[in-house]
């Protein structure tokens, strides 16, 4: 639950597509000049509510948001249907989420993590999750073939695909879990004294 009395984490932003507006638990993220006292209730998806006491203009990283303070979330949320209304596109594919502006361009990213899309504000961990992407993807392929050819040896397979100039690049991908359930039973057998 993102409600709660336990521990915040101020900085700390997810996106959501369930969220009607944007959430912020941390006054300091506010723009001073541009905070007014609210009261709003907001009704959870588990049925309890929440209190929103002020509201005001965010900046995070390339994008300004209109936020309302809410002090008992434990993180805070962007709406993924207000950056729609404001002209974003939201992106999500394969662990990372993207949010481009009108000209196309992203101007924030966010990374799974323990199933949130935790926002990157330095884009540190979009960069790092699209090279270890790169990586995995590059494996799966070679897995594919591995299958393919009836969980044929890697050492062969590489030298199959090199000499037919596949477009497939080399990485040497991890143990085949088929292969070591299958293949690799060893007996040990102790000598009886």
């Amino acid at each position: 639950m993102v409600a709660s009395h336990r521990s915040a984490t101020l900085d700390t932003w997810a996106i959501d597509s369930g969220a009607s507006h944007n959430y912020c638990n941390n006054l300091g993220n506010f723009r001073q000049d541009s905070v007014t006292e609210t009261n709003m209730i907001i009704r959870l998806g588990d049925k309890s509510q929440a209190q929103a006491i002020k509201k005001g203009a965010i900046h995070l990283s390339r994008v300004d948001i209109e936020a309302f303070l809410v002090p008992d979330f434990r993180i805070s949320l962007l709406s993924v249907g207000q950056l729609n209304f404001y002209g974003y596109t939201t992106t999500f594919r394969s662990g990372i989420c993207s949010i481009a502006n009108t000209n196309g361009r992203i101007v924030l990213s966010a990374t799974l993590k323990l199933g949130l899309y935790i926002l990157s504000l330095d884009g540190s961990d979009h960069i790092l999750k699209i090279r270890s992407l790169r990586t995995a993807q590059r494996s799966n392929t070679v897995n594919i073939w591995h299958q393919w050819f009836a969980h044929l040896n890697y050492t062969d397979l590489k030298r199959i695909l090199e000499s037919n100039k596949s477009r497939t690049p080399w990485t040497m991908p991890g143990l085949c879990e088929m292969c070591i359930h299958t293949k690799q039973q060893h007996v040990i057998r102790t000598k009886s004294s």
